[in-house]
């Protein structure tokens, strides 16, 4: 008898613990922000809370999320030159970066923009990503990785340097893979890392606001750094157009995690208008193997050479050969 009291007065004292914890202890999950509910495909968003871990008396509040400061849809101003971005965006530390100072932001995000023959691209994007991402309160970084001209344009491997050089001016632990012709519309588009990672071109301009295949992967997505790794980047060999990110679909797929998106109604993107890029005839073969190889093929295979670390006014431009 004495023994099924002893059992009965742990059980109620589990019970309690438990009860406390769930009510007490902070929860590190919550909502994306959203618009209408119904129009969101993905619902949650981690929170980062590494960067209060070393706080004491002295750490800031958490910036709030939604950002107050956000207006929804804006235009992309085009045909602005960098120069002209540099006197307008003026409160941007060099090389491109930029916290807010009344409140600690959840994310430390590092955008990581592969780039090559694209000069009148650069204002527009700055001009546009600067404001957008202080607007969301975010602690980021600008980089700009430059292909020489020496061999034909490699995206994928570029974002795998920009990924580690980056590396050496954090830490980040949220990158914005983006391409510079690839411009967001509208704010509530949050650039937040979460515990999948993102796909951000859901809407993009040229394909009429609307995903044109599911495992489209292309103009801009947020991994954690944790999450890259586990896929061990991007491949390093796709050169010419296309491939690459279908490749990058596959090996998240490959590593049993999902791929997260808001609706396109949120993540609209301009696209500034180019010439169209080599097409990469290997691009399918490449693709093919791409389960099989990726473990070999990535950040643990990547060679480059660094010619010359920038910092600009307004970016980290990294000019690199392959």
């Amino acid at each position: 008898m004495v023994h099924v009291k002893m059992v009965w007065a742990v059980a109620v004292c589990l019970i309690i613990v438990l009860v406390i914890s769930i009510n007490f202890l902070p929860n590190k999950t919550q909502f994306l922000y959203r618009a209408r509910e119904e129009e969101q495909t993905c619902a949650y968003s981690s929170v980062n809370l590494s960067i209060y871990a070393e706080g004491g008396e002295n750490t800031r509040k958490r910036c709030d999320i939604p950002s107050p400061k956000l207006v929804g849809r804006t235009s992309v101003r085009d045909g602005i030159s960098e120069a002209e971005v540099e006197a307008n965006v003026t409160n941007v530390l060099p090389g491109g970066s930029w916290w807010p100072q009344d409140c600690e932001s959840t994310w430390r995000l590092a955008v990581i923009v592969p780039y090559r023959n694209r000069e009148v691209m650069v204002g527009p994007f700055l001009n546009h990503m600067h404001p957008f991402l202080q607007r969301q309160l975010l602690n980021y970084t600008i980089f700009i990785v430059e292909q020489s001209r020496d061999m034909e344009f490699n995206r994928a491997k570029l974002l795998n340097i920009g990924y580690a050089l980056a590396q050496k001016f954090g830490p980040y632990d949220c990158y914005a893979f983006h391409d510079i012709d690839c411009v967001p519309k509208d704010d509530r588009n949050l650039y937040n890392c979460a515990d999948q990672p993102r796909h951000l071109g859901v809407g993009m301009e040229k394909f009429t606001y609307k995903i044109p295949y599911d495992t489209f992967y292309g103009c801009a997505c947020l991994m954690t750094g944790w999450q890259v790794e586990k896929v061990n980047g991007w491949s390093n060999r796709y050169f010419g157009w296309g491939g690459e990110d279908d490749n990058m679909w596959r090996r998240i797929k490959a590593e049993k995690m999902q791929v997260w998106r808001v609706s396109d109604h949120l993540a609209t993107y301009a696209t500034l208008k180019h010439k169209q890029a080599t097409l990469n005839p290997r691009r399918m073969n490449i693709l093919r193997t791409s389960e099989r190889d990726y473990k070999l093929d990535g950040l643990n295979s990547l060679q480059f050479t660094l010619l010359n670390s920038t910092h600009r006014k307004l970016y980290t431009k990294f000019l690199v050969k392959l």
